[in-house]
């Protein structure tokens, strides 16, 4: 299993796949409310989120502009850059495992983590491959596309609800 720990955030998810399937959500719906409140500007489309009922997986793509800055020691340093401000963007990072300030940060930085994860798995033939993320310098955008399953199961009313697997 692939604990998160998501104190005093504002996700509430304990495994790391399901901690990025939530981030994402959480960002789509925050690009949604700031193309609601700011109709006359160019919509802000950049998450892309599906649910596939007969392969039970979400189907994700995401494209974040990112800026690089060279740290002291002279590494490079990749962070998402904020396209929808801070009124849309801003996330609570609590003490948990999430160290990002905004809703796009959190999704780069579990991509990355969730990516890493997978490449813990031994022996590597068994690794899976259900993440990427792709940093370009060049066009200054970080691709991540995902195909994670989930669980689908019914509530007492009748509600569905989806589980994104701990699948690492």
């Amino acid at each position: 299993m692939t604990a998160y720990v998501p104190t005093g955030s504002d996700l509430d998810s304990t495994t790391l796949s399901s901690a990025f399937v939530e981030a994402v959500r959480k960002l789509n719906e925050a690009e949604k409310t700031r193309n609601a409140a700011n109709s006359s500007q160019a919509p802000k489309n950049n998450v892309t989120m599906s649910a596939d009922f007969d392969g039970n997986s979400y189907s994700i793509n995401v494209a974040l502009p990112i800026a690089e800055t060279i740290s002291t020691a002279g590494a490079s340093v990749i962070t998402a850059s904020d396209y929808l401000g801070s009124t849309y963007s801003a996330f609570t990072v609590g003490t948990g495992d999430a160290k990002s300030t905004t809703k796009m940060g959190v999704v780069l930085e579990l991509a990355q983590k969730l990516s890493a994860a997978e490449k813990t798995v031994t022996p590597e033939s068994d690794q899976p491959t259900n993440i990427t993320v792709e940093i370009s310098l060049e066009t200054r955008i970080a691709t991540i596309a995902a195909q994670i399953p989930f669980t689908p199961a019914f509530g007492d009313a009748g509600e569905v609800t989806l589980t994104a697997l701990d699948y690492v």
